[in-house]
């Protein structure tokens, strides 16, 4: 018999599975939400192509249809669009007293004034609340992590204490939920939970709490959710810990547990230890971990007689446990389990203080346990690193002292450069040594510290590694979008009176080096009365002496581009660049040309072709180091303004200079041979420094033979530096221009390095296992290199080794390294630097 409509209609929801209709409500939802954002972007290009942008009109209607689609989809959708509640740092103080910090604000809205803000904590299914006691807090950090330009946002910090009492004395294992209030002074209110945190500290390492009943309040963190707290039973907790050698035991508390057997767990490993159960509710747990397990962290897992597991919780009055002859350490993790963590040796940071002074240090202090002999400690960056001194006293304690201001390469002593540091160890024959933080500096974190013209704060990695922050050094006023906003529309709006002052920057602020170092140094010659201003990207950028370096980004920075006389510079300008009236712009460019560049490329787009007419319009005069450059600036960038063709400044101490000094200051030993192996820069983003086995090569090579490895300067802020056995890892070295004269040879490839190293005379090799694919790419060269390289073209490692024991013999290469001196050379005679300067103030007189 068939079944009625109405039948089938019933019959047809009951069969629906419930995951299904969930799953169809969110797409439905997050339709919704695509659409009213794609509608949003509709009109906003549209009201963009009707209105002035300073037109109220297209401003008004905006923020209207903003709003409109902000409610909308947070109506429709768990999506939280506007509101940005941040959670910057979170710990335990007294008892039940939970504090966090952070900000809370509805983007697009003014906060000139600090709002009022509620943090409650919630939980589904319960009448009672917990009732935050906040206080507002002024912080201009808030400013550096906005994502637009609109407001300053530094009012809107708060610091919120919570008494979880009830949370601990809740019945009910459901997680409470953290959710933030905030009331502008233009009365409109917005609530939601925490939508993001800091990734490197205390509220992403979000510590539990162990109370005298066995319950632990947990924090965590989830996507959409925010910031939770739940109360979870512990029937299994730690009550002490005993190490000796590789043995650990453990005395357990047991609630209600009727144990069986117990094992160490890790993520890919189980080991079986002993495990004695006491009439009185206690147990211990004895073992030895095997030397194959030391490296893992693992857990300790005991099972009782239903088969029930549970994970040993940690209810120990200390922190970290080490013993001075043992690898191994117990502690908590941020869950409040008990780990256990093995090794050849350990450190544990336990204190951390900033020794401040005209030279600051960062002091560390903490507890160690195996064999520390001959242990190196480092502050581990990007292409730097900062040593840590390390004493060890024999009862396994250790302070270490880390100097904040550092010499490289001989040069002043300076701030680091910018990025993350991360503390590691390692033995003297190179094993990595774990190092842990205690979960009492975790609960700092992150912490500033207080150092003069620096922006430096203590942060902790996921995997508890002690992490140094270096940001860029800019002051209250000059942080983030908005002020960066503020200052780039006074610049651009501005008069602004010219100086007796010149305006010099090499590789976008990355290095003082290149033509406008060479040009420096004539200019503070033969015109001490002028100010030379560096435009720099942080303070780690040594300048020349005399001058003064301006941040990227500061006041101080703008005020140097509008008001100074002269700009020189070797890369483009970009688009926070605007000349003055009174300005001339001398663009020396940083080396001859092998690949095709700006228009001249058969790959460049329109939106590129606008943006390199837009930079060329900024130049006054351009630099060209023979006429073969000449040329190509011509088609290149459409140039049919005023050249210099006067060779290259930077040259000029090729021919001047000597490189014994450097090569000392290298450590360069007086038998050895120092090749410099100087890759370009590739548009794939590839790590040129792999092109050559360097490991294979020193090998090969012996100890005669030193390489130099130098990469590119937009390979900088890439990677690490290089450590390899007759390998001097030197991409960090101020000056290539100094490397040419201490190198005895030089390997290279498609790097406009081969048009400077020539002024030496000395052997050069090409290295171009990718020759074709090169030269036939969208890029393309300008010639064909094979055919006219002052050198040996080699395309394996094998003939890169043969070439090098072969450099001595010039003469199959005499001819074409004449012709290629005569080519590209010809006016590189020690005075460039000189001439361009002259030049520079006859041609445009400084009329100030």
């Amino acid at each position: 018999m068939a079944n009625t409509p109405k039948e089938s209609s019933a019959r047809s929801r009951t069969v629906r599975p419930p995951f299904l209709l969930g799953r169809a409500r969110r797409a439905g939802r997050e339709a919704a939400y695509v659409a009213l954002l794609r509608a949003r972007e509709l009109l906003r290009r549209q009201l963009a192509a009707c209105h002035s942008p300073a037109s109220p009109l297209r401003r008004g209607t905006y923020v209207a249809v903003r709003q409109v689609t902000r409610t909308l989809v947070n109506a429709v959708t768990d999506r939280q669009l506007g509101w940005m509640a941040t959670l910057w740092r979170a710990r335990w103080l007294e008892g039940t007293i939970y504090e966090i910090s952070g900000w809370a604000y509805e983007r697009g809205h003014d906060y000139a004034e600090s709002p009022q803000v509620r943090v409650v904590l919630r939980r589904p299914g319960a009448e009672q609340v917990v009732e935050a006691d906040v206080t507002p807090v002024h912080d201009v950090e808030i400013n550096g992590t906005a994502r637009d330009a609109e407001f300053d946002y530094a009012n809107t910090g708060f610091v919120a204490r919570m008494d979880l009492a009830p949370v601990l004395a809740d019945p009910s294992t459901r997680a409470w939920q953290v959710h933030v209030e905030v009331t502008g002074p233009d009365g409109r209110t917005r609530r939601g939970t925490l939508n993001f945190r800091h990734q490197a500290g205390s509220a992403h390492i979000l510590a539990a709490r162990t109370f005298a009943d066995a319950t632990q309040l947990v924090p965590y963190w989830a996507p959409r959710r925010g910031l939770l707290l739940a109360r979870t039973p512990r029937p299994v907790m730690a009550v002490s810990v005993g190490i000796e050698r590789r043995t650990v035991e453990v005395g357990l508390a047991l609630d209600g547990v009727v144990a069986d057997r117990a094992e160490l767990v890790s993520a890919d490993a189980r080991h079986p230890v002993g495990l004695a159960v006491a009439d009185d509710g206690t147990a211990r747990v004895r073992g030895e971990v095997p030397p194959r397990l030391l490296p893992q962290v693992y857990r300790i897992v005991v099972t009782d007689a239903d088969g029930t597991k549970h994970v040993v919780g940690s209810q120990l009055p200390t922190g970290p446990v080490t013993v001075p002859d043992s690898g191994l350490v117990t502690y908590e993790d941020a869950g409040g389990h008990l780990c256990l963590r093995g090794g050849d040796a350990q450190l544990v940071v336990v204190d951390v203080t900033l020794e401040p002074g005209v030279e600051p240090r960062l002091r560390l202090d903490g507890t160690g346990g195996g064999d520390l002999e001959g242990v190196v400690v480092d502050l581990v960056g990007a292409r730097q690193e900062i040593p840590v001194e390390l004493s060890v006293h024999p009862d396994g304690t250790w302070i270490g002292t880390a100097d904040l201001l550092q010499s490289r390469w001989g040069g002043p002593a300076l701030l680091p450069r910018l990025g993350s540091y991360g503390l590691r160890a390692r033995t003297v024959d190179g094993r990595a040594v774990p190092v842990l933080t205690a979960l009492a500096v975790v609960a700092r974190t992150p912490e500033k510290l207080d150092v003069p013209e620096a922006r430096l704060r203590l942060e902790v990695g996921p995997d508890r590694g002690l992490l140094l922050r270096v940001a860029v050094t800019r002051g209250p006023d000059e942080l983030g979008p908005f002020h960066q906003r503020r200052m780039d529309t006074a610049y651009r709006e501005g008069v602004h009176p010219p100086e007796r002052s010149v305006y010099l920057e090499s590789f976008a602020g990355r290095l003082a080096t290149c033509n406008p170092h060479a040009i420096d140094r004539v200019l503070a010659r033969e015109h001490p009365g002028w100010t030379r201003y560096w435009g720099v990207t942080d303070l780690s950028v040594p300048v020349p002496e005399g001058a003064q370096p301006v941040v990227a980004g500061t006041q101080a920075w703008f005020d140097a581009r509008a008001r100074s006389r002269y700009v020189v510079v070797n890369d483009w300008l970009g688009r926070r660049f605007v000349p003055q009236p009174h300005q001339t712009v001398l663009q020396t460019w940083h080396g001859s040309m092998y690949k095709r560049i700006g228009l001249d490329r058969q790959d460049v787009r329109a939106s590129t072709r606008e943006a390199m007419q837009t930079e060329r319009a900024k130049w006054d005069v351009l630099l060209s180091q023979n006429p073969e450059s000449t040329r190509v600036f011509g088609s290149a960038y459409g140039w049919d303004g005023q050249v210099y063709e006067e060779g290259y400044p930077r040259n000029d101490l090729l021919l001047t200079g000597s490189g014994e000094e450097i090569r000392e200051r290298l450590g360069v030993r007086p038998h050895q041979k120092a090749i410099l192996y100087a890759p370009t820069w590739r548009d794939r983003g590839q790590d040129a420094a792999v092109l050559l086995d360097l490991d294979r090569l020193t090998t090969e090579l012996g100890d005669d033979y030193l390489v130099l490895l130098r990469g590119h300067s937009r390979t900088v802020e890439q990677g690490g530096t290089v450590h390899h056995r007759g390998v001097l890892d030197v991409t960090t070295y101020p000056s290539i221009t100094e490397l040419f004269l201490a190198a005895d040879a030089m390997i290279t490839d498609y790097s406009s390095v081969m048009f400077d190293y020539s002024v030496t005379r000395r052997p050069m090799i090409f290295y171009l296992p990718d020759l074709d694919a090169y030269r036939d790419d969208a890029r393309g060269v300008y010639f064909d290199l094979a055919e006219v390289a002052p050198g040996p073209v080699v395309r394996t490692q094998v003939e890169v080794v043969e070439a090098i024991r072969t450099m001595d013999d010039r003469e199959p290469w005499a001819q074409r390294y004449a012709s290629w001196r005569e080519r590209f050379n010809a006016l590189d005679d020690g005075h460039s630097a000189e001439r361009v300067v002259r030049r520079l103030f006859a041609d445009h007189p400084p009329g100030i």
